[in-house]
């Protein structure tokens, strides 16, 4: 069969439009750099959170060496009956709705007559005076003194858990002992008997 000139460069045009079509396709597939693989780390173990005990005890001994306070600690309980607390004149009490002394967090509250022996000197503290309280489980907790605060007799916000571990000893204060001081300290040190 014999194809006319014009039939023949539309035949070799189509072909070579073909061709020029597979070409420009291995082109684009070979000069098409393969995706690359995201590495993928392998998973980290999951952290194990360790929870270390708290060092915590009851109360059994308050010293203040430049205040000359060396008073055993008895357990003070709330009693709601008479709206009283356990109180004497020959010690100070460890208030039993407060946080036991410990290095792990919230306030422990001491409390005590504003006269002698028990807290009479407490006014006097001076900022960095250290505190000394010994536990039922042996250990001695050293605090250092840092501020003084007056409050209402029913503020109960020294009743906290929250927060770093902090010991606060309480006195009343006033012309009629109408007030409480708290005096705060924090804490510095444990050791063991």
């Amino acid at each position: 069969m014999s194809l006319r000139i014009g039939e023949k460069v539309k035949f070799y045009s189509l072909i070579g439009f073909f061709n020029l079509a597979i070409g420009v396709m291995f082109y684009v597939i070979n000069i098409t750099p393969a995706p690359v693989l995201a590495s993928v780390p392998p998973p980290k173990p999951p952290v194990v959170v360790q929870a270390i005990p708290a060092t915590k005890g009851i109360p059994t001994r308050v010293i203040i060496p430049s205040l000359t306070i060396n008073l055993p600690v008895g357990i003070g309980t709330y009693n709601q009956a008479n709206d009283s607390w356990t109180l004497d004149t020959t010690k100070a009490y460890f208030a039993d709705s407060s946080m036991p002394v410990n290095n792990s967090n919230g306030t422990t509250l001491i409390y005590g007559h504003a006269q002698s022996p028990v807290f009479a000197t407490l006014p006097q503290i001076k900022t960095g005076a250290t505190a000394q309280i010994h536990t039922d489980t042996g250990y001695v907790f050293h605090y250092r003194y840092i501020a003084t605060q007056t409050v209402e007799p029913n503020n109960t916000t020294v009743f906290t858990s929250s927060g770093p571990p902090k010991l606060v000893l309480q006195t009343c204060t006033g012309n009629w002992s109408e007030y409480r001081a708290l005096f705060s300290f924090k804490l510095e040190s444990i050791e063991q008997l």
